[in-house]
């Protein structure tokens, strides 16, 4: 961010900077050049109105004048007979191109020469005997040329330096704003991550105060909320830990063993659920990575449970087991709930003799894939929104799937087989590399 304002700034500054630059050197140059023709006027008007103030024929003005101009002077004068006095040694112009009243000071100017690149000033000058002359005065404009090189520089220079020093006068007031900005977007990350108790500090401009305040304040009351739900969820599965151990005494003591251990079993399942429940809400940071389970043994252990049921209502199960690796990345006692909500929406919403069948796919690199069919009404796929149920239930069964399987990077899907019924594809991960997430 900061390195595109200070673009922006560079890019400003030298647009504007050159907008004024531009014209402004064209005007230096006109007014050097402007200067270059002050000095050669000047001298020609003098030396003009000397020759129309020296009294004598045309040989003593000519003497006069050999004695009076340098020849290095840039001034010549040019005689009616063609002759020239000074630093020309070009024959006279025709006198009618320069034709002027006595004492005309006008002077234009001229280039003599085509083939050559100065100009000089030309001023016609008629003497008191009506003879006419003719005065020139050469334009050097090296010296001015060199001046207006020389604030050409300066105008690019400070063209160049303008937009280095607002770049730099930019990026050291933006490496604070940026600085800032960067705090808040590591907290941010840091709270999508699960990390509840960050914060970042006050400081910058009075628009990032308020920012963070209000980060700092959001923060705060989603972490209150988590924690009164972390708690409340944890209270109340502790709570059933007593009449889960009351129920497993009882279970104990019933005088059929086969009952006994069905009902021990399912009293121990319960407690393990209750157990991974209270884990889950103590350590909020606790994820699927560092866990990995066998689905087939899990759907297998979970069918075999719901078969004595399956039997009573006389539903065929069928379970199968196809291709290789069915290891996914989740806890055994979460995909054993997965398992349960499946089979139990199969038992709570189709009626009794409902066939249904459990199939797990080994798929190698893309996961391994859940199948739960039924031959009942179907399901509606709005019921996979959570808390959505059409039976009176919570809703939350498919959800749940979802979620874990979407904590894996799998997904779930409904359908429904070619003869009516119901088709859950539960489609977990690939095996995840192990990871461990501590508790806080």
């Amino acid at each position: 961010m900061r390195r595109r304002i200070a673009l922006r700034v560079v890019l400003a500054t030298l647009l504007s900077t050159a907008i004024f630059a531009l014209p402004f050197a064209l005007y230096v140059r006109d007014i050097y050049m402007q200067e270059a023709e002050i000095d050669p006027r000047a001298r020609a008007q003098s030396l003009a109105r000397a020759i129309s103030l020296i009294p004598g024929d045309a040989k003593g003005l000519d003497d006069r004048l050999r004695r009076l101009i340098s020849p290095t002077a840039g001034m010549t004068v040019y005689f009616p007979d063609g002759h020239t006095v000074g630093e020309a040694s070009t024959p006279a112009p025709p006198g009618g191109r320069w034709a002027a009243d006595r004492w005309s000071l006008i002077a234009t100017r001229e280039r003599l020469d085509p083939n050559a690149s100065t100009e000089s000033i030309v001023l016609p000058v008629t003497r008191s005997d009506g003879n006419q002359l003719v005065v020139t005065a050469r334009i050097d404009p090296r010296p001015q040329l060199e001046a207006v090189h020389r604030a050409w520089l300066a105008i690019v220079t400070v063209l160049v330096l303008l937009p280095l020093c607002a770049a730099a006068l930019t990026d050291r007031f933006g490496r604070n704003l940026s600085r800032q900005y960067d705090r808040l977007v590591r907290a941010a990350t840091a709270m999508a991550g699960g990390d509840l108790s960050v914060r970042v500090a006050i400081a910058g401009t009075p628009e990032l105060r308020r920012l963070g305040n209000s980060f700092n304040y959001l923060a705060s009351r989603i972490d209150g909320r988590v924690q009164a739900e972390r708690e409340a969820a944890a209270d109340v599965s502790h709570r059933l830990r007593t009449p889960v151990a009351a129920l497993m005494l009882q279970a104990q003591s019933l005088t059929d063993p086969q009952e006994s251990a069905q009902i021990l079993e399912s009293a121990r399942r319960l407690q393990r659920e209750v157990s991974y429940i209270i884990e889950r809400t103590r350590c909020p940071a606790l994820d699927h990575q560092g866990a990995h389970s066998d689905l087939a043994a899990v759907a297998r252990e979970r069918v075999a449970f719901w078969e004595p049921l399956a039997e009573d209502q006389l539903r065929p199960c069928d379970f199968t087991v196809t291709g290789r690796g069915h290891t996914v990345g989740a806890p055994e006692e979460a995909l054993a709930a997965a398992v349960d909500a499946l089979l139990g929406n199969v038992f709570s919403h189709t009626p009794d003799g409902t066939a249904l069948r459990v199939r797990v796919e080994g798929r190698g690199d893309s996961g391994v894939r859940l199948v739960v069919e039924d031959d009942g009404p179907g399901i509606d796929p709005t019921h996979l929104r959570r808390g959505a149920s059409g039976s009176g239930s919570s809703g939350l069964g498919l959800d749940i799937v979802q979620r874990l399987a979407q904590s894996t990077g799998g997904n779930l899907s409904l359908s429904s087989p070619p003869g009516g019924g119901a088709r859950v594809h539960v489609t977990f991960g690939a095996r995840r590399s192990p990871s461990t997430t501590p508790c806080s």
